[in-house]
């Protein structure tokens, strides 16, 4: 048994404090990326059936979003589709709910990371890799892609501000 999708942030954050870190002051992005790759191995439930099903993915993203005063952020997301026949209400179609859990970690301001919102990419694009080697494997070549540019470097090597554990709809 896995955990019941609704409590994966609660999850989330419980890793990021074995790992040392207080949940809305992360102070050390490795770190924080390592709890999350623990994140990411964790069975949940709950989720759409289907071992080819686009159910369970991640995602990482960067830039400057006004929700965060436009300061630089970066944030680990985990995707879910949740499995909600059970009280579905339309007779003629069906669609899971999408769901997200993200660990947001926004910057202060620094040169080495001014053009941070004019990258020609803002995301490692949705890996929906099964769990285990192949997970690994994508939570990897994510980790490789962001280390590539030297603004996510500086980025990834910075103390955030603050950080923040949601979980919201994305549908």
């Amino acid at each position: 048994m896995g955990i019941a999708w609704r409590e994966s942030p609660k999850e989330l954050v419980g890793l990021l404090r074995q790992h040392g870190l207080t949940p809305h002051r992360v102070d050390n992005v490795e770190t924080a990326w390592q709890a999350f790759r623990e994140f990411l191995a964790q069975r949940v439930d709950g989720l759409e059936p289907g071992p080819d099903s686009d159910a369970d993915g991640f995602i990482v993203q960067w830039g400057r979003y006004s929700w965060h005063g436009r300061l630089p952020s970066l944030s680990f997301t985990r995707q879910f589709a949740v499995d909600v026949r059970g009280t579905w209400t339309e007779n003629d179609w069906y669609q899971p709910e999408i769901w997200q859990v993200s660990l947001d970690l926004v910057f202060p301001d620094a040169p080495a990371l001014a053009d941070l919102d004019r990258l020609n990419v803002q995301d490692t694009g949705f890996d929906f890799s099964p769990s285990g080697p192949q997970r690994n494997h994508a939570t990897a070549e994510a980790e490789s892609q962001v280390k590539h540019h030297p603004t996510l470097q500086a980025l990834w090597v910075s103390t955030p501000v603050h950080s923040a554990v949601t979980l919201d709809r994305a549908d």
